[in-house]
């Protein structure tokens, strides 16, 4: 924990001292309270008197205080400050039998470089930032002038008079972070140094503020509303879905798909298509040979769009194809190294990821496809082609 000390210089007084003590005698003590602040003011009183029994100070004795260092240790299990105040004293006898004149309090009457603090909970937006430093200096300002003028109303002061410089802050902090914008919620104590108003900002003419309650908060400017594009995008689209190249002699599926899609909130979507597919063979290099025969297939699935934004983003759709009843007792595209074989077509599920422009009007994107049919032996799954799409 930060320790913050506090040495208080004693003014020389106008009549003389003797029998001064050797040595200062050292009072530590700990309290207890709802607010730090609070714990260190009542830890500070019984270390005064403490000293006041060990000295024993009576009408012809003066209690010095020569040092006292504040130190915060944090919170209690049930959630009570705790501080620890460490104090040096001073005994001095007076010479002389009559009464001391009035003397001018030890500290500043403005007590400049006290330190004060204000517990509530502040919120503010800004550019986004590692640290929000700019949405912190917004809460810190309007902190300080929410216990300012507590301070002025109570002890009937002006702006000309007394300042604050923040000092730190205890208690959660709050990040939401949306794109490029902060809203940064900081809730628990806010401390700050009492300090003299800079030069430029003194002046006798300044009105006290009108009283405020010591807790404010930043109002948050409320977003603007969505447009219906952020809210639903219709899609009408075409994929040539080719598979052009598979293992030698493996089975590969193309097909021609047109569609109709629906986006809620540019994440979520539907989509429905139609279309016909046909069935091919690898030959001894590789390259795929379709037969002429073309069999109708509809589908209907479910997709998520990767990223929010309205430039490129991808696509994962996972779609039930069914398939039109087809089959060929002999597939035999006619070419080197494949094997002609029996086929028949099957309803499957077919899995995709489509990289795509993502703007109203005509987007483009690349689309591949997983055929997943586990009733095919020797089966290349994959295919990829191109993605034209018209969005409203």
């Amino acid at each position: 924990m930060r320790a913050i000390a506090f040495v208080f210089m004693l003014a020389i007084a106008p009549w003389a001292w003797s029998e001064t003590r050797a040595e200062p005698v050292s009072v530590s003590t700990i309290a207890f309270a709802d607010t730090q602040s609070g714990a260190c003011n009542l830890a500070f009183e019984r270390a005064e008197d403490d000293a006041r029994s060990k000295l024993g100070t009576s009408d012809e004795v003066r209690l010095e205080l020569v040092s006292r260092t504040d130190e915060r240790l944090g919170t209690t299990d049930d959630g009570r400050f705790e501080c620890q105040v460490e104090t040096l004293w001073l005994e001095r006898q007076s010479i002389t039998t009559e009464p001391p004149a009035p003397q001018s309090p030890v500290n500043d009457p403005l007590r400049l470089g006290g330190l004060e603090s204000i517990e509530g909970r502040y919120q503010a937006d800004c550019r986004a930032s590692r640290r929000g430093e700019a949405c912190r200096e917004q809460i810190e300002a309007e902190a300080a002038d929410a216990l300012l003028n507590r301070l002025l109303q109570r002890e009937g002061l002006s702006r000309a008079d007394l300042a604050l410089e923040a000092d730190g802050f205890e208690g959660s902090q709050t990040f939401d972070y949306d794109q490029s914008d902060l809203t940064l919620t900081m809730n628990g104590s806010f401390y700050f140094i009492r300090v003299a108003p800079a030069a430029e900002a003194a002046s006798p003419s300044t009105d006290a503020p009108k009283p405020v309650g010591t807790q404010g908060e930043l109002t948050r400017a409320k977003p603007a509303e969505p447009g219906p594009m952020d809210n639903l995008d219709v899609t009408l689209f075409y994929v040539w879905d080719g598979n052009d190249s598979a293992s030698q002699d493996d089975l590969a599926l193309s097909a021609r798909r047109w569609g109709v899609g629906l986006w809620v909130d540019n994440r979520i979507g539907v989509s429905a298509f139609w279309g016909d597919e046909r069935a091919g063979i690898a030959d001894s290099r590789g390259k795929v040979y379709n037969t002429g025969d073309r069999y109708d297939i509809r589908g209907v699935g479910i997709g998520y769009r990767l990223f929010d934004n309205r430039s490129v983003t991808v696509e994962n759709m996972l779609h039930y194809v069914d398939a039109q009843p087809y089959s060929v007792a002999n597939l035999d595209p006619d070419c080197a190294g494949c094997t002609p074989r029996a086929y028949e077509a099957d309803d499957y599920f077919q899995a995709s990821i489509n990289l795509k422009t993502n703007n109203e009007g005509l987007n483009l994107g690349w689309m591949l496809t997983w055929k997943l049919r586990d009733d095919v032996t020797e089966f290349d799954s994959l295919s990829g082609g191109w993605y034209v799409e018209l969005q409203f």
